[in-house]
């Protein structure tokens, strides 16, 4: 049974459900370079992201949107042109363009249900997909290469998408991206929270 609409409506939830959350994403991108992100989200139209790169030469950036109006601080605090802030946000977009269902779940994955599960000490609803392994090159190969490059692909180890709902509400709680039987220790992972006292304001400038 392919249940990945139970996890686009849960995706769908978050983003009609006019909650306030916390969403927080570390991503290891090589052992040299971990990239993090805290971001908070203010329905209808407030956010605040901060980002850290984690890659020499760059350091911590924060983004403030509230409205038509945002504000990013790389070197200090600077309003956005109305125009960028509108090609960026037009038309009431999303505030977390990336939690909508077609971006958060693709059509032609398959999740399975995994039922309750136990994470961390906490009981949640799980699914899971199986992520494709996959090959980019920028330039033609020849065919030794391409059968070198094939033969460490089938030697990278199998990775799996999981996601975790709250048992009561069915909104997210965490998304990862791990090895079979290594969800503590996950190559990406992003965990959902709802506090009830976040609080987005203009930057003093």
């Amino acid at each position: 049974m392919n249940c990945r609409g139970q996890v686009a409506a849960a995706f769908e939830r978050l983003r009609t459900s006019g909650r306030p959350y916390r969403k927080e994403m570390v991503i290891i991108v090589s052992d040299q370079q971990t990239y993090r992100q805290i971001a908070e989200y203010v329905p209808p139209d407030r956010m605040r992201e901060i980002t850290t790169i984690g890659a020499p030469g760059y350091g911590t950036t924060e983004l403030i949107r509230i409205g038509a109006r945002a504000w990013s601080n790389v070197t200090g605090w600077r309003e956005w042109k109305p125009e960028i802030t509108e090609l960026v946000y037009g038309q009431g977009a999303g505030m977390d363009v990336s939690v909508w269902p077609d971006r958060a779940v693709a059509e032609n994955t398959v999740f399975e249900c995994l039922g309750r599960v136990e994470f961390q000490g906490m009981a949640y609803i799980g699914y899971r997909a199986r992520l494709n392994k996959v090959i980019t090159t920028s330039d033609p190969l020849s065919v030794a290469e391409w059968r070198r490059l094939l033969k460490e692909l089938w030697q990278t180890p199998q990775e799996w998408r999981t996601v975790f709902l709250d048992e009561q509400s069915a909104l997210p709680a965490h998304d990862l991206i791990a090895e079979v039987n290594k969800l503590d220790n996950p190559r990406s992972k992003v965990q959902y929270t709802y506090p009830g006292d976040i609080n987005i304001e203009p930057p003093v400038q």
